[in-house]
């Protein structure tokens, strides 16, 4: 037997309640005919219908609700005793091992700036002109005449009186000296910064 002559069967021997058969026209229309039971036949709503005419009914969930804020992460390592813990930490300081040494690198390019601002400081000051004063041709303007300090410009001529300029102390002092201390200055400062 088929299922749908299963259930002509099961009307006719009234074994059917209404609401199992509201679904099939065919078995409505029997019931009607035979038993005069008025049975609403389903209407079969629309897809696009379904969602206007759904805005007024409750909505089941068939989940339970979860909040996706919120991540369980797992611990990764077990749970720490703190008892031991606290028994670990109370040591006598004799055990700990000691602290390593770091020794600090010197930057050699601090080393240069810091070595060229000394040697352009006491040029200023005329202190090469005891030393490298013999070179000067006795002729030209040397350091013997108080033209002790070097002209850094035309320090490749220290033979002859273009090489020697007045110190400091005489009031003279020139552009290439000035350059040399503020630059090693500003070296001395950016290779001594803390990294």
């Amino acid at each position: 037997m088929s299922s749908t002559q299963k259930r002509l069967q099961q009307l006719l021997d009234g074994e059917l309640d209404p609401s199992e058969i509201a679904d099939d026209p065919a078995l409505v229309s029997l019931a009607d005919r035979l038993y005069g039971i008025k049975i609403a036949p389903v209407q079969p709503v629309k897809r696009r219908n379904l969602s206007a005419a759904g805005e007024d009914d409750d909505i089941t969930e068939v989940a339970p609700p979860t909040n996706m804020m919120v991540e369980v992460i797992e611990p990764i390592a077990p749970a720490l005793d703190a008892p031991a813990l606290a028994a670990q930490a109370v040591q006598p300081l004799g055990s700990l091992p000691p602290v390593p040494e770091v020794a600090k690198k010197s930057s050699p390019l601090r080393t240069v700036f810091g070595l060229g601002l000394v040697v352009s400081v006491l040029n200023l000051f005329g202190a090469f002109g005891g030393v490298l004063g013999g070179m000067c041709d006795p002729s030209d303007l040397c350091p013997a005449d108080g033209y002790n300090r070097i002209n850094w410009a035309s320090v490749h001529q220290l033979s002859t009186g273009q090489g020697w300029s007045l110190s400091i102390l005489e009031g003279s002092y020139g552009i290439p000296d000035l350059i040399a201390i503020i630059g090693c200055c500003i070296g001395l400062v950016l290779f001594t910064r803390g990294k």
